[in-house]
């Protein structure tokens, strides 16, 4: 009697004790640099956080995101209201190279650090101790040097198609900013496709992300040379150039392109677009999901992703689709943790796929 009692207590207590997952969700706080909503350096940054949300569901995440709106001195400051949230788990953003300033903020508390899209670099972690270090439990980022490269090489493609001539193209880039490292990639991406192509650069400076101020750069530029391709680091800046370009009424192609898939600005639309990355907020949480879970190798916990796709990719449209008809929610992000029986390859493709 005694033993059955028993092994029915057991089977209770299986049965009707909350799972682990339901009374041990994860806390997590994002202080992303951008802002809320849509503004001049586009709606990469509230879309990131829109994947964020998605993932957190799926996941069993509590995700709190603070934002910094382009402002890095505001961003050492919300450290401070991150302490105060008392997160398992905070991500951040090496924008403009304030990561360690704010890791050291953090320190003393430990609070672990997962770092997205920009990380650290060797010398930025020669500032940091062993402890600070230590903190620091993985990150995810995309092959920015492979994009700058890529977006060149498009445009060079599409003004072959269009324009026949012997005359090398001129160039104009524009530049994100002068200390972040996706910036600093792409422009080293851009000047390594630049050396296997026969072109003339005219000017290559940075524009702060801002489409007013690739507007007033590209419209100045265009009083005194001609341009024939314009490569921008992020889609803002790629559609002020198309704005100064149609001001100024040019009367041969300029072919343009950026990096971002920002898919807001119907009247100034560019000629290519590389993007994808925007998900990798989402592949974040996964990622600290399964470390905290202890079902990630050492080993995978820093991650570099080849997300990058162009806007000519066969999975552009679906991708197009997926946000602007409001349907990130559909994404099964479980899909990609390693606790699933078959987790899949995160790619843009495999987003589309693991839509419910």
């Amino acid at each position: 009697m005694n033993q059955v009692l028993c092994r029915y207590s057991v089977i209770f207590i299986f049965v009707f004790l909350p799972s682990f997952s339901s009374i041990a969700a994860l806390n997590i706080v994002f202080l992303n640099p951008g802002h809320p909503d849509e503004n001049a350096t586009g709606s990469f940054w509230s879309k990131v956080t829109t994947f964020m949300d998605a993932a957190a569901q799926d996941l069993n995440i509590k995700l709190t995101t603070v934002h910094a709106n382009r402002d890095h001195i505001f961003m050492k400051s919300l450290a401070t209201t991150i302490i105060k949230l008392d997160p398992d788990y905070v991500v951040l953003v090496n924008e403009k190279g304030i990561a360690v300033n704010i890791i050291k903020t953090l320190a003393p508390h430990n609070i672990p650090i997962f770092m997205l899209l920009n990380t650290l670099n060797n010398k930025d972690l020669s500032k940091l101790t062993e402890q600070q270090k230590s903190l620091i439990k993985g990150s995810v980022t995309p092959n920015n040097s492979i994009a700058g490269v890529q977006l060149l090489e498009g445009l060079f493609n599409i003004f072959h198609q269009q324009v026949t001539t012997t005359t090398p193209p001129k160039l104009l880039a524009l530049q994100g900013d002068y200390t972040t490292p996706a910036s600093l990639q792409r422009e080293q991406g851009f000047h390594q496709a630049l050396q296997k192509n026969k072109a003339q650069l005219i000017d290559s400076s940075v524009s702060n992300w801002s489409k007013e101020m690739a507007y007033y750069k590209t419209k100045g530029i265009l009083w005194h040379a001609q341009i024939n391709i314009i490569w921008a680091a992020n889609d803002a800046m790629a559609f002020g150039a198309k704005k100064a370009v149609t001001d100024a009424k040019i009367n041969y192609p300029v072919i343009i392109g950026g990096i971002n898939w920002d898919f807001d600005e119907p009247e100034y639309p560019v000629d290519l677009s590389l993007g994808g990355h925007v998900t990798l907020g989402a592949m974040a949480l996964v990622m600290i999901n399964d470390i905290a879970n202890n079902q990630l190798n050492q080993e995978k916990t820093v991650q570099q992703i080849n997300i990058f796709e162009s806007s000519l990719s066969p999975h552009y449209k679906g991708f197009k689709q997926l946000m602007t008809q409001g349907k990130i929610n559909q994404i099964d992000f479980s899909r990609f943790s390693q606790t699933h029986k078959n987790p899949l390859t995160f790619s843009i493709e495999n987003l589309i796929k693991a839509m419910h």
